[in-house]
């Protein structure tokens, strides 16, 4: 086990911000933050924390020169910012025999410069396993651990044991082969992430402004990149100009192009974008069974979310393709006044009652569980904690995703944060009149 004196951190926005609460609870090493900018507000927290704020863009230039002196075999660095390098922050941290975290796999830039097209997840996850398979130490280092991806992927496990017990099956799986073949007995076609956030601030949305309640750029970013999701073997359609990659299948359209249809327990149906998400690929490439070329089962697997109200209409600045129009960004968050942020795991049997499992945490128990906090941040960041504990416990066990890790330990750890958790059956379908679980029985086509 690790002992952590140091935690270095890049990025100090919404994320970073809320999890400090939890941190200096965990922990007791010096903490320091560097951001592009340095607001009064983040000025504030950090000195209600008396942890250590530089104003410093972390780049492809000056990160080995900036970090180095920091980091050593009792630190833990932290990837909290939007288009830093995952692969090169690893790389960085494995070196120095420090330990890392990131809650979303990160370029150093996500547009080609040529053609303005952002990079699929599908292409950023491949590039970091080529780097696994051919440069990684053994010093650990998760990866896309956040609410989703992260505990989400813990989530799934628990649900499926979940559901395997109320249909009486007994597995008890251990390896991904296990995990997989579960899946495959509860014939479970479909793994939507499910998320209906419906937090609102009594404020009106200034024109040009964009809103939401995490990452302002994360958000865009996701919004801009392809729609992807993982490609299940009962899929027959490709939709129009997708193409396969092998266990996923890339869109032709961006994520804030692609209405699907979803359901949770509170809200029930609803419509969502299809975002891509390192989780939708990851777990279905886990639970795939047979050669991952020409594979007998897997699930097709993908992020359905509706953000809050005020996020949805800043999204219709993004309509021509681009963030051009907005003109100023906010993160809601002390504003916030009511609402909920409903995340779970959704599976879709084509055999048994569908199953959802996942959280229903509002503003008001959020922010009486940690400051600078909402329903959103606080799913995030309770994993982060979750997993920076099991890292810790395990130093010398590489990169990993969040399907790898010890689903329990995770479980236990952040398990109050997301309270209520709630489990439900449901007999829910996309389509009453067909009992086909494709893809396109999902998808909600625009009205013009």
């Amino acid at each position: 086990m690790k002992t952590i004196n140091n935690i270095v951190i890049v990025g100090f926005g919404s994320i970073a911000q809320a999890l400090l609460p939890l941190l200096t609870e965990n922990y007791s090493a010096n903490i320091i933050i560097f951001d592009k900018e340095t607001n009064d507000i983040q000025k504030s927290i950090a000195k209600e924390f008396s942890i250590t704020l530089k104003r410093k863009l972390i780049t492809s230039d000056n990160f080995c020169e900036i970090l180095t002196p920091l980091l050593s075999n009792t630190s833990f660095l932290l990837n909290l910012a939007v288009s830093v390098s995952s692969i090169a922050l690893i790389d960085l941290a494995q070196r120095l025999d420090a330990l890392y975290l990131d809650t979303c796999i990160e370029p150093w830039e996500y547009a080609s410069h040529n053609d303005h097209c952002f990079i699929s997840n599908h292409s950023l996850r491949e590039q970091l396993k080529d780097y696994t398979r051919t440069k990684a130490s053994t010093t650990t280092a998760l990866v896309a651990h956040g609410a989703n991806p992260g505990f989400i992927s813990i989530l799934l496990k628990k649900a499926m044991l979940e559901m395997a017990t109320i249909n009486k099956l007994t597995d008890r799986p251990i390896t991904r082969t296990d995990w997989a073949e579960l899946a495959n007995r509860l014939e479970l076609q479909v793994i939507q992430i499910s998320e209906r956030d419906t937090q609102v601030t009594s404020r009106v949305r200034e024109h040009n402004n964009f809103m939401c309640t995490w990452s302002v750029d994360g958000l865009i970013t996701e919004c801009l990149q392809p729609a992807e999701m993982g490609w299940g073997t009962h899929e027959e359609t490709i939709p129009n100009g997708a193409k396969i990659n092998r266990y996923s299948l890339e869109m032709l359209e961006q994520g804030r192009e692609v209405i699907v249809k979803s359901w949770s327990p509170n809200y029930l149906e609803f419509s969502a974008y299809l975002l891509t998400h390192n989780e939708s690929l990851s777990i279905a490439e886990y639970l795939t069974l047979g050669d991952p070329t020409n594979p007998t089962y897997r699930p097709t697997v993908y992020y359905a979310y509706h953000p809050c109200d005020q996020a949805v209409e800043s999204i219709q600045l993004l309509k021509e393709g681009s963030e051009n129009p907005i003109q100023s960004k906010e993160i809601m968050k002390e504003d916030i006044v009511s609402g909920i942020d409903e995340l779970g795991i959704f599976l879709i049997s084509k055999k048994y009652k569908s199953f959802w499992l996942g959280s229903n945490l509002s503003i008001g128990k959020a922010r009486k569980m940690a400051n600078h906090n909402s329903a959103t941040s606080l799913q995030v960041v309770s994993s982060i904690v979750a997993g920076m504990k099991w890292a810790e416990l395990h130093p010398d066990s590489g990169v990993l995703e969040s399907e790898s890790l010890d689903w329990h330990y995770i479980y236990e750890f952040a398990e109050r944060y997301w309270q209520p958790i709630v489990k439900q059956e449901t007999d829910w379908q996309p389509n009453l009149s067909s009992d086909s679980l494709s893809f396109q029985n999902f998808r909600i086509t625009p009205q013009h």
